[in-house]
């Protein structure tokens, strides 16, 4: 019974002791690690609990401490990368992504204009800039589809504000709104007032005010429109602009990025709450440009070409007037060439609205460039004798001339044997003639003399020193070159006939260019239209600086072809440019076109003030003048002389001309007033080179001095 009994105790004890691991396996999960902690128990096959064998613990040993160590490496180097490539993308195509954004959540974007920058004269006066316009805009679709509080829709009060307040057709914008229905935006009307655009909000707001309506899709758009205010004047070097911005000929095509700006942007968007977000880039506008031109000379120029043709009239009549120390271009006009520049393609100046109806596309626009072009820097023509003045200062800078060389003219001559003679322009001769008078007389026989000794390789050589055959590099679009023989082609005929200018052909920026170098020393330099280039505030973004190409000639060859040009103008064939009280030196051109039988001549005038001190050159061109006569140089002589009488005040060349014979007078009166010789100065009064008006100031300037003599002299004695 005992050992029976002990029995049941040992079970129900074993039991308990299960029940008793059971509830803690239930109350602690068991883990790998655990069960290194905790004896597990079992039951022998006696019936008797037994511990199990403690498991190892495992150590965190190096090499998993390596391999943890990799796997954040690896995951730290990715990371890295996916920031590089945020910050690449962000950088490169952020706009682009954010305008995907912004598209996505109602996007809206305009367009803010930027103002083309002015064109200026060299004494500041506006001769082209842009001017604010409103242009009416509406959105048809956000009209017709949606309504006010009332449920009214917004197109009957938008029509009716269009109508009453902007002066619109009702029947017209009615059916523009319609048909433009799917439409976002549509301009209704261009070039609105801005006195209607300053009152538009004030008379909205009494509007909804009176009729309890609402008005929206409405507003008006920002533009800059061209204008020129001087309307014709330099339309030929100024140039217009087309498709709003984009220029065309002229200062306006050749610095076209330099005036133009760029376009600023309006970005926005509604968000989830319908709150306006908006990003705003400005428009940054154009610089201005400060041109060589003076819209004065210019206007005298133009004013002076206008009355030759009323009174004379010819195919086409070209000046230009320059700066020849440095090459600025003050002037530069052609009767085919100015037209209105607010208006580019209006030819009612030259066709009637019959003939231009009757035109064809092609034909209107073969005209509109024609006249569009620059004449003065585009077109070539045979110089004539103006051309002489630069074989003359070759033979002299090669040692060839002296100045005291005689030629004998006998009115012809012939080149080559068994030719017909060439003839000079006095058929009887000029019989023995000296160096300054060839050029005085314009002596073709001479001339030809002189293009002998320089020989075709150095003749060739001059033609490409002085810029014959080459563009000058003027900054102006549309540039002609010429068309000059080279050493091969200068045979015995054609250096002969090329030594007086004919059978070659020169623009007149060429000539001007020359011109230039032969009289202010031997410096050439660059013709150009452009002074200064300014930022929208007025600062001063560049400077052009007159560009020396290169020498062409001494000081010495300079000084003496300058007195040949004076007595040229004084006694030679240059007479009719002569402006009284003025030193001007010059020559005369008689250019014979082809063919020759159709005796059509293009004659001109170049010429230089002062001689002693050259400020300005003046380039006179008549082409075809409507006369029975037309070899007659004194046609575009006049008019340089016409135009030098208006020009020479407004230069300040008379004055300081004046400045000069009374600084010369009163060094001389004080000279003698030091050593008291009365006599010599009344000999001062028989100076003849003197003008009536310099005499007049000698002579008051005398009779003071004598007074102050006797003074002096007076008071001596006491």
């Amino acid at each position: 019974m005992s050992d029976r009994r002990n029995y049941r105790n040992r079970r129900s004890r074993d039991r308990r002791s299960v029940e008793r691991r059971h509830s803690y396996d239930e109350r602690t999960p068991r883990d790998e690690y655990s069960m290194s902690e905790e004896a597990d128990q079992s039951v022998s096959s006696d019936g008797r609990m037994r511990r199990r064998k403690r498991s190892k613990i495992e150590k965190f040993n190096f090499q998993m401490q390596a391999n943890l160590l990799l796997a954040f490496g690896v995951v730290i180097v990715l990371l890295l990368i996916l920031i590089g490539v945020l910050i690449k993308i962000n950088i490169k195509d952020g706009s682009r992504y954010a305008k995907k954004v912004l598209n996505q959540q109602s996007y809206t974007s305009a367009e803010i204009p930027f103002k083309r920058g002015d064109i200026t004269d060299r004494n500041g006066i506006v001769m082209a800039t842009s001017i604010k316009v409103y242009n009416l805009a509406i959105d048809p679709w956000y009209v017709l589809n949606n309504q006010d509080s009332s449920k009214k829709k917004y197109k009957d009060a938008v029509i009716d504000v269009l109508v009453d307040y902007f002066g619109l057709d009702k029947e017209e914008v009615t059916n523009e709104i319609e048909e433009k229905g799917n439409s976002r935006y549509y301009i209704l009307k261009e070039n609105v007032d801005t006195e209607l655009v300053n009152g538009y909000e004030e008379y909205v707001k009494k509007y909804q005010k009176k009729n309890k309506r609402t008005v929206k899709g409405i507003w008006f758009d920002e533009e800059y429109e061209r204008r020129y205010p001087l309307d014709k004047v330099a339309s030929s070097v100024i140039g217009f602009t087309y498709d709003k911005n984009m220029g065309n000929w002229g200062i306006e095509g050749q610095y076209n990025s330099t005036l133009n700006g760029s376009t600023g942007r309006s970005f926005g968007y509604y968000d989830s709450e319908l709150n306006l977000e908006r990003t705003v880039k400005n428009a940054e506008d154009g610089n201005t440009v400060v041109s060589t031109i003076d819209s004065m000379l210019q206007k005298i120029v133009e004013n002076h070409i206008d009355r030759f043709n009323a009174d004379t009239g010819a195919k086409n009549v070209a000046v230009v007037i320059a700066n020849p120390n440095n090459c600025e271009i003050l002037a530069m006009a052609s009767s085919n060439g100015m037209y209105d520049l607010n208006n580019p393609r209006d030819l009612s100046f030259m066709y009637s609205d019959e003939e231009i109806q009757a035109m064809s596309s092609d034909e209107k626009l073969k005209i509109l460039n024609s006249v569009w072009r620059n004449y003065c820097i585009s077109d070539s023509y045979e110089p004539g004798s103006t051309y002489k003045s630069f074989v003359i200062a070759a033979g002299l800078e090669e040692g060839l001339l002296k100045g005291d060389e005689t030629f004998y003219c006998d009115g012809k001559e012939v080149v080559v044997e068994g030719t017909k003679p060439i003839k000079c322009a006095k058929r009887a001769g000029h019989g023995l003639i000296t160096l300054e008078q060839s050029l005085m007389f314009s002596c073709n026989d001479a001339l030809m003399a002189i293009g002998k000794m320089l020989g075709r390789e150095r003749f060739a050589q001059y033609q490409n020193v002085f810029g014959f055959g080459h563009k000058t590099g003027i900054d102006l679009m549309g540039e002609g070159t010429g068309i000059v023989y080279d050493e091969s082609g200068l045979n015995p005929i054609e250096l002969a006939t090329s030594s007086f200018g004919q059978g070659l052909n020169v623009t007149m920026v060429q000539m001007i260019a020359a011109f230039s170098s032969v009289v202010n020393g031997g410096y050439y330099y660059e013709p150009h239209v452009v002074k200064q280039i300014l930022n929208s505030s007025g600062a001063v973004v560049e400077d052009k600086e007159p560009v020396l190409v290169k020498k062409v000639v001494s000081q010495k060859t300079s000084d003496m072809l300058l007195t040949f040009l004076k007595a040229t103008v004084e006694e030679g064939t240059a007479k009719h440019a002569k402006v009284e009280g003025y030193s001007i030196g010059g020559k005369t051109g008689t250019a014979q076109k082809l063919p020759r039988g159709d005796r059509k001549y293009l004659v001109s005038f170049i010429g230089v003030a002062p001689c002693e001190n050259p400020q300005m050159i003046i380039y006179s061109i008549v082409d075809e003048p409507n006369v029975d006569n037309q070899a007659q140089s004194r046609y575009a002589q006049e008019l340089a002389a016409n135009i030098m009488k208006d020009v020479f005040p407004l230069m300040d060349i008379s004055q300081k001309m004046e400045l000069i014979s009374i600084i010369m007078i009163l060094t001389e009166v004080i000279i003698q007033m030091i050593l008291y010789q009365p006599r010599n100065l009344r000999n001062l009064l028989q100076l003849k080179h003197l003008n009536h008006r310099k005499h007049l100031l000698l002579m008051m300037v005398m009779k003071k001095s004598m007074n102050l003599i006797h003074l002096i002299r007076k008071y001596r004695k006491i």
